[in-house]
């Protein structure tokens, strides 16, 4: 039998702050994911072995110079370099073919999981905070990596969101996915913005990575966990809706939360995924999704 926790106001503000720093992560996942498919169209299951690469980078940095933040730094560097190999020579000419693209990001994805199982083993690994201390918030005491999370999390939404609103690149990146062809004929270089694109969703994937190891363990399929969850917050949120992958995370995140309150964690996930199908029979297109998305 599952025991309900007893809810005082420092456990609600303790809950509320898991679920925001939950939703961060899940929200730099999703946002990747949104970018790449809003633009490209392209469903890349790879994206969650790029999460598990940024996790294991970091590890294996920190286990050969002892610098968390040095691993996190060249983590990312590389499985974005990765990413950027990746879109070059393979993934650029399938874009097409919509079920070749699925397929190839399915077998990457697959290949990268089975090389982390071969080299790391399927036990899963833990790294300790680089930032131990904990902080008074509301309140309460809450440990400042958590809100360090939080944090990266906000800047990446605002970065992201001002470079996809205030900047040529983002007026590029629009134009591109709206129409292409008049993009092109305008001037707009659609190749470069395409792999632009896709190095900074790739990017962001591997962030998450990094930044969710020392808050839960990593093991090969970690990326499978989270990536299913950011597929359910891009299709609520509405496909391609920068902004809906957004609000949809944070109430993900909060509903993961305090849904382990009285559930186990396996009944709240299958309770998100049941709320997420039944909001999608009702309003298809999500909480912000074009109709342009769905021609």
């Amino acid at each position: 039998m599952y025991e309900v926790p007893l809810i005082t106001a420092d456990n609600f503000v303790t809950y509320m702050l898991n679920g925001v720093s939950r939703g961060m992560i899940i929200f730099l996942v999703a946002s990747g994911l949104t970018l790449i498919f809003g633009l490209i169209g392209l469903i890349n299951f790879a994206h969650g072995a790029m999460l598990a690469l940024g996790g294991y980078g970091t590890y294996v940095v920190l286990q050969t110079m002892d610098n968390f933040w040095l691993g996190l730094g060249i983590s990312v560097v590389l499985v974005t370099l990765l990413g950027y190999v990746l879109e070059r020579k393979v993934l650029y000419w399938l874009y097409d073919e919509p079920l070749l693209g699925f397929l190839g990001t399915f077998g990457i994805g697959l290949v990268i999981e089975e090389a982390l199982a071969v080299q790391f083993g399927s036990r899963s690994y833990t790294i300790q905070s680089p930032i131990p201390q904990s902080t008074e918030l509301l309140g309460v005491t809450y440990p400042s990596y958590r809100l360090f999370v939080i944090l990266v999390g906000a800047v990446v939404a605002a970065g992201v969101g001002l470079l996809l609103t205030r900047t040529r690149l983002g007026l590029e990146i629009h134009a591109t996915a709206n129409r292409q062809p008049t993009a092109e004929i305008l001037g707009v270089n659609t190749t470069r913005i395409y792999t632009v694109t896709f190095v900074l969703g790739t990017a962001l994937a591997a962030l998450a990575g990094a930044l969710t190891a020392p808050i839960t363990s990593i093991y090969p399929t970690i990326g499978l966990d989270y990536i299913t969850m950011a597929f359910l917050v891009i299709i609520v949120g509405g496909m391609g809706s920068f902004k809906g992958s957004f609000v949809v995370s944070m109430i993900v995140g909060q509903t993961i939360a305090f849904g382990w309150l009285v559930l186990e964690p396996t009944y709240v996930r299958i309770l998100v995924f049941v709320a997420a199908m039944v909001f999608i029979l009702y309003k298809p297109r999500g909480f912000f999704g074009k109709p342009e998305v769905h021609e």
